[in-house]
């Protein structure tokens, strides 16, 4: 019992590291003042919608049309978060940037979702606990990526390969991260996948700078 504990603190803390990369990219151009308030409101609701993927997301996985909406909204998301500039924060208000929060980082960090809700294992008072208890390490770990966005591009690509590495992990067989020796060539196949799911978003993005220049 308490080593599934551990590892469902540990699986938790990564998760919550994971999402904060994720939400952090959705406000570097936010003013400062809104920042701690919608990163807070998204990681409260992002810690209930958590909880219920890691229980149910198992159930929505065996459809395949959940599968593929899901990969063509990570490649769009992809293209997308490479995208992003200054300028895609102005316009929008306090909610709408929660709600973009919520879903660039429920999506873009399905796999993990999925990892954690293997995890659990019948846990579900400690799944909640541990979900609420990430939740400091969430807003100091996103307010500080926020922060870092402003300043190095490099991030976003790194989001960017993240959305790419959950699309190509919903299009091939799931890992097996503790049997990993025995699963290295379907990682080096993910890799690739992912790969060329990131160039994809990459040409995407050239594509739509073009038309916009044109």
């Amino acid at each position: 019992m308490d080593s599934q504990l551990i590892s469902l603190a540990l699986v938790s803390s990564v998760v919550a590291i994971d999402n904060a990369l994720l939400a952090g990219m959705i406000v570097p151009w936010t003013p400062e003042r809104q920042k701690p308030v919608i990163i807070t409101a998204a990681g409260m609701a992002l810690a209930m919608v958590q909880i219920l993927l890691a229980i149910g997301v198992g159930h929505l996985l065996e459809q395949p049309a959940f599968r593929i909406g899901v990969t063509l909204m990570l490649i769009w998301m992809c293209a997308r978060t490479l995208a992003m500039m200054p300028s895609s924060a102005r316009g929008r208000s306090a909610w709408g940037q929660v709600w973009r929060v919520l879903l660039y980082t429920v999506v873009g960090n399905l796999d993990n979702m999925i990892w954690l809700g293997a995890e659990w294992k019948g846990q579900s008072l400690w799944l909640v606990f541990f979900s609420v208890a990430t939740l400091p390490l969430f807003i100091v770990t996103a307010l500080f990526l926020s922060a870092q966005c402003e300043r190095h591009r490099w991030i976003l690509v790194l989001g960017a390969g993240m959305m790419a590495w959950a699309a190509a992990g919903l299009i091939l067989p799931d890992i097996r991260w503790h049997l990993m020796a025995q699963d290295l060539p379907l990682l080096a196949e993910r890799a690739a996948v992912a790969s060329v799911i990131l160039a994809i978003g990459v040409l995407w993005r050239w594509w739509a700078a073009g038309r916009s220049v044109g």
